[in-house]
This record gives structure tokens, C-alpha cells and sequence, in this order.
């Protein structure tokens, strides 16, 4: 994704708006929803556990665009923080399915904790769906301790469907808008990650080979740490 404005912020309003209904219309129960999680923890903890192994009982752990899902609650030590705009709705949807820990129902560019604040900063597919991902990973910097981890999924896609979602979203947003508001080129998105960070590891994460689409797993560290 080439560096340009982020979409305003009716955009992304009118992308949670049909989020949140199409959340208000499902008919999953909350069993359902906990079956559902078990292939996310499959996928993604055999890669977050070994760079989570040095957390221990107090480390400050933030999850940033968690929904319904928290991956984070898996990690057996550390104290846990979940940061959606959604969580309030995600509880009146399913009360009682949310794990133990802090929410904070906001969105990302602007949280509202101290400088150097966690350990571990995780943002799973979650920053194409903001409204400016720039300021996300600036808050993601400045939040982040000077010995902390960020890990951060992202689906990236070949330059030439990133470029025609890029112009379509602005022809045509009401179809974009039901599906994510940026599409990154791996390219793009490692570009924007080196302004913020040390990209310390970067992962494919197993799919078939036919399909366009990659989703890659970035292990960063603060900007200037040696390996």
C-alpha cells in the first residue's frame, strides 16, 4: 500500500456500522463462537508463544483490535489489556464470553495509557481495519517499553489488487467498506512497519500456493535494538 491520506472518518464509521450489524444479526451462540476460536489458537499461538517466553506475571500485555476472538488470553502469564471500538457490543452480544482482563472500548489511534506502557503489543489482523494505520503504529511505538515485542498479522496481497482496491475504495466505497478499508503489498506494509520499528522476524504463514492473498507474521522490536 503506497503512503496517502487515510480515509476520513465517516468512512470508517459507515465500515463499523455495517460490522456491527452484521454482528447484531448473527445467529451464533456463545458455545459457537468459543468452537470457532479454537483454529484462530491453532493458527497463531505455535508462533506467539516462543516470542511471549519471557513475559512473566506482571508483564503488561495490549491487544489492539482484539474483537470477539482475544487471542491474547491464551498467553498463560502476563496481564492483559483488549482495545476495540466494539467490545461494549461484543458483551451485550455474548455476555459472559469476553476472558478476564482490561478493555478498553475505543479505537486505536488515540489510547489513552502512558508512554512505555506493555511488554507486548499484539495487533492481529487488525491494521487494515483502522482508520489511520499510521497513527496506530505510532501509538504502538510510543506504548511500547524499550525491551518490549510487537507482533503484528497482516494479510498483504500483489501490488496490482492493492492498487485497484486503492482506487475502488474511492469510487466505490460502500462495497470496499464490507471488507477491510487498506490492502497492503508486503512491500507496504514492511515500509511502514521500518518507520516505527526494528522488524526483528517475518513468517508466511502456512495457506495454499494458490492463493493471492498472504498472511504474514512480523516479530518487531523497539527502532535501534540490536537483534
Amino acid at each position: 500500500m503506497p503512503k496517502h491520506n487515510p480515509f476520513s472518518q465517516n468512512r470508517w464509521l459507515d465500515s463499523i456500522k455495517i460490522e456491527l450489524e452484521a454482528m447484531r444479526t448473527s445467529d451464533l451462540s456463545a458455545a459457537q463462537v468459543k468452537k470457532d476460536l479454537q483454529p484462530l489458537r491453532n493458527k497463531y499461538m505455535p508462533l506467539i508463544l516462543p516470542v511471549a517466553r519471557h513475559l512473566e506475571k506482571d508483564s503488561q500485555i495490549l491487544e489492539i483490535g482484539c474483537g470477539i476472538n482475544c487471542i491474547a488470553q491464551f498467553i498463560e502469564l502476563g496481564k492483559k489489556t483488549y482495545l476495540d471500538p466494539l467490545l461494549d457490543d461484543f458483551k451485550k452480544k455474548w455476555p459472559g464470553l469476553l476472558p478476564q482482563g482490561e478493555f478498553m472500548p475505543s479505537v486505536a489511534e488515540a489510547i489513552k495509557k502512558s508512554d512505555q506502557s506493555y511488554d507486548l503489543i499484539l495487533c492481529i489482523n487488525a491494521i487494515s481495519h483502522t482508520q489511520n494505520p499510521e497513527l496506530v503504529l505510532h501509538e504502538m511505538e510510543r506504548l511500547l517499553k524499550p525491551d518490549g515485542t510487537v507482533i503484528l498479522c497482516v494479510t498483504t496481497w500483489p501490488s496490482l489488487f492493492a492498487r485497484l482496491h486503492y482506487f475502488t475504495a474511492r469510487i466505490y466505497p460502500q462495497r470496499i467498506l464490507r471488507t477491510r478499508l487498506y490492502c497492503y503489498t508486503r512491500h507496504g506494509i514492511e515500509r511502514s512497519l521500518k518507520r516505527h520499528f526494528h522488524i526483528q522476524s517475518s513468517q508466511m504463514i502456512d495457506q495454499p500456493v494458490w492463493q493471492l492473498s498472504k498472511e504474514w507474521f512480523y516479530v518487531c522490536k523497539p527502532m535501534g535494538e540490536n537483534d
